[in-house]
């Protein structure tokens, strides 16, 4: 369990992905295909996959976090993960991957990952679900 009195991690980066690659020679780690917007031919529609990459750091102590993609228009949390995070010591950098597969996106609109520690809104990123324009018949 957290101390309350304790501060909370701060977020160095919250990005959304396609998928992260760890080189294990190098313990690098490559975020491949950023992206704000999904375009989709319909919903509901289900994401193959997605990646969640989250660096910390002023981790003091045993930290609980929550990572939950809400659908902002109902505040609907569709998906969530929970865990706890501690580093060698406060000045640390760590590094959290989240893949997510088949993620179900029920309507166009626009979503976001929040991260919480405890009750604490961390972070925010926001990507939008638009639909697909099919291409017009025109004639000559």
């Amino acid at each position: 369990m957290s101390d309350p009195t304790r501060p909370p991690p701060s977020v160095v980066v919250l990005l959304i992905c396609d998928q992260i690659i760890d080189d294990r020679q190098t313990n690098k780690q490559s975020a491949i295909g950023l992206f704000n917007t999904v375009v989709v031919p319909r919903a509901p529609v289900r994401v193959h996959q997605m990646a969640v990459l989250v660096t910390l750091t002023e981790i003091c102590g045993q930290s609980p976090l929550e990572l939950r993609l809400v659908f902002d228009k109902d505040d609907r949390v569709l998906l969530r993960a929970r865990g706890e995070v501690n580093a060698p010591n406060p000045l640390a950098m760590v590094d959290l991957v989240f893949t997510l597969r088949g993620v179900q996106l029920p309507e166009l609109g626009q979503y976001a990952f929040e991260l919480l520690c405890g009750s604490e809104l961390l972070a925010r990123r926001r990507f939008h679900v638009l639909q697909a324009q099919t291409p017009q018949q025109g004639g000559g």
